[in-house]
């Protein structure tokens, strides 16, 4: 244990940049370094949620989920983990399943072409769990898990919505995961990443959810950054 960093919180106040840094820079001599955080989670502070049940789903090249709880919650065998915020905890998990899974089937000039294409209102009924090699982290963790993407329809946009409809499956059953080990079901959902730009994929998601879609007030991680940054150097 002794040879880990010590743990910091999201704000916390390392030190002052180095002098030469402040030098090479321009940067002014009470300029100091705030750390606490990983992309997620500045991408995560970035959206405005902050109260207890606030949930966001980044929709990426993988699927990530967290939302707020009063306590943390650590569950390895299904790929759960917490980490702190303020006076609350992140609790979420990962799938592999994403974006990245859609780009191996389809450019983004075919999806862009395929998506007012879209039938929100009409399921595919196809039972896929879209995965780019066998392993799933979560809100299954099984390293052996096959990708299931058959049978494919000669239609490529019924494809891809198959697809659309299973992540979102993946989504619902993440959310309700974390609830079933002790965290809130998601009082709201903020998005996160370039899938949020797909207003079909919202409307399938909402549909599973049941539950307020939120638009975030950013999605930059950088600008969940420079606000932990400030609040670190305010003392808030």
């Amino acid at each position: 244990r002794q040879l880990l960093p010590r743990v910091v919180t999201p704000a916390t106040v390392i030190g002052p940049v180095s002098p030469s840094i402040q030098q090479r820079f321009g940067l002014n001599r009470s300029c100091q370094v705030v750390a606490g955080t990983t992309d997620s989670t500045a991408a995560f502070i970035a959206t405005g949620a902050q109260n207890v049940g606030e949930a966001v789903t980044s929709l990426g090249s993988t699927l990530v989920l967290k939302v707020i709880s009063q306590r943390p919650i650590f569950s390895p065998e299904h790929g759960v983990y917490a980490q702190p915020l303020g006076q609350h905890w992140l609790v979420g998990g990962g799938s592999n399943s994403g974006g990245a899974v859609l780009l191996h089937y389809f450019s983004k000039e075919e999806m862009e072409r395929m998506t007012p294409l879209l039938r929100p209102d009409q399921a595919t009924g196809y039972d896929y769990y879209p995965l780019l090699s066998p392993g799933e982290r979560f809100p299954l963790n099984d390293p052996h898990l096959a990708p299931r993407l058959t049978p494919r329809p000669a239609d490529d946009r019924v494809f891809f919505q198959g697809m659309l409809e299973a992540m979102a499956r993946i989504e619902h059953e993440g959310y309700r995961r974390l609830e079933a080990l002790g965290a809130p079901y998601p009082t709201s959902v903020r998005c996160a990443g370039g899938g949020c730009r797909n207003l079909a994929w919202s409307q399938i998601r909402q549909q599973l959810l049941k539950t307020p879609f939120v638009t975030a007030h950013h999605q930059e991680a950088a600008y969940g950054s420079a606000l932990l940054a400030r609040r670190g150097c305010i003392g808030l």
